[in-house]
């Protein structure tokens, strides 16, 4: 079964082929066709690194992003609430784009993607998320 990381419901359905690296993108690329093309596959929803995460190359020892501060769990874990989701609890894409629909609110979306390059670049908003 493929782990998923919460903040990922974002990425993969705002991402538009840009990244970090080619891996990266060509991973993410392969990760975004499988999860639509089965998106009621079973995914362990976790606040750690991810299927996607495995070629991105912020990713240090396999346990956190960039640093030691861990910041990007810490992102997926302060999405769990707000988003009604439990870590390591299994869910489908279809699923988590549901909850994404119901709960996922400009506010929680804009304190949750402040930081990113993509959404400084103006790559992700809120108002391009597709709920379908």
């Amino acid at each position: 079964m493929n782990r998923f990381r919460v903040h990922h419901i974002m990425c993969t359905n705002l991402y538009r082929g840009y990244g970090y690296s080619g891996p990266f993108c060509e991973n993410m690329t392969r990760m975004v066709t499988w999860l639509k093309d089965n998106p009621d596959e079973p995914l362990m929803l976790v606040t750690h690194p991810d299927e996607i995460c495995k070629k991105c190359p912020n990713l240090v020892e396999d346990k956190y992003c960039v640093d030691s501060t861990n910041h990007v769990h810490d992102k997926d874990s302060a999405l769990l609430e707000p988003l009604h989701l439990r870590e390591n609890t299994v869910y489908t894409y279809n699923e988590l784009k549901q909850h994404a629909k119901k709960y996922l609110t400009r506010e929680v979306f804009e304190n949750s993607c402040n930081n990113c390059e993509w959404y400084k670049q103006g790559l992700c908003r809120y108002d391009d998320f597709d709920y379908s």
